[in-house]
């Protein structure tokens, strides 16, 4: 065998193990949303030959199970998928390297969250390809910490910019928005499948099916949020980058009832 022959063949198997590798991934994925609640959806990240952006929004990073997964060699670290919830909530899901019919279930950070300081982190859980006893174990082991530091992480961070959304643009023009609480994050994903929340940056961006005009999303998105009591912002720019020029950013949240991080305790900043 020759080895332009040689190199066709392995790349062959390599494409046939990542194809099965992202086709189980969906197949578990999509039976395992419905069972953690009808408000959780599912979706296999369209780049799986490529890191991606989402692997830098794990909050179960450095030191974590999902972590090291990612960074070993092999067909498994292709294969990521994302499971969302209407709240902007999101978990990672990927096929547990050398563990066959075993995958890990992390915590991204939520919607609007960039950073997360010393808030404890919740961990990455490890379940077996059964949706129904892994929705079981991600419900009690990983879906109760989550919750929790979800609010503690928003409330220390952006606290004073909780009531307020930014709707501003991408390079290419489509409006983006940046929400933070589960409420106003609620009020664009639940919104006829308008908006969905993108994984690699934590912002609400319009759903790849909708039919509508991008100057309708912003009217009507504005106009809703704008009727619960929510300060909207327009802007040409793109909302991160209004975030890290806020006046608001460097200012932390009351810290009553919140236990004190351990000494040396250090977080990650996007």
């Amino acid at each position: 065998m020759t080895h332009g022959s040689s190199q066709a063949s392995f790349e062959q198997d390599e494409l046939r193990r990542t194809t099965a590798a992202v086709t189980s991934l969906e197949t578990f994925t999509a039976e395992l949303a419905p069972r953690l609640g009808s408000a959780w959806s599912h979706s296999v990240l369209p780049t799986p030959h490529q890191r991606s952006h989402t692997d830098h929004r794990q909050w179960d990073m450095e030191d974590g199970v999902l972590w090291r997964a990612l960074h070993q060699d092999g067909d498994h670290q292709h294969a990521r998928a994302v499971l969302t919830h209407a709240h902007g909530l999101q978990l990672f899901v990927v096929q547990r390297p050398r563990r066959s019919g075993q995958f890990l279930v992390g915590a991204l950070l939520p919607a609007g969250v960039f950073e997360y300081g010393s808030i404890p982190r919740p961990r990455a859980v490890a379940v077996r390809g059964e949706p129904g006893r892994a929705a079981a174990a991600v419900r009690r082991r990983l879906l109760p910490a989550y919750r929790i530091a979800a609010v503690r992480v928003a409330s220390s961070t952006r606290f004073k910019q909780a009531q307020r959304v930014v709707i501003g643009r991408s390079a290419d023009g489509r409006p983006i928005a940046d929400a933070l609480t589960a409420r106003a994050v609620r009020v664009l994903l639940h919104e006829d499948g308008r908006w969905r929340l993108d994984p690699g940056t934590g912002l609400c961006m319009p759903a790849d099916t909708s039919a509508f005009a991008p100057d309708v999303l912003v009217r009507d998105a504005t106009a809703r949020l704008q009727s619960l009591g929510f300060e909207v912002v327009l802007t040409d720019q793109h909302p991160l980058d209004l975030y890290r020029s806020s006046p608001y950013l460097p200012s932390p949240a009351p810290t009553t009832n919140v236990a004190s991080p351990s000494p040396g305790s250090q977080g990650r900043t996007r």
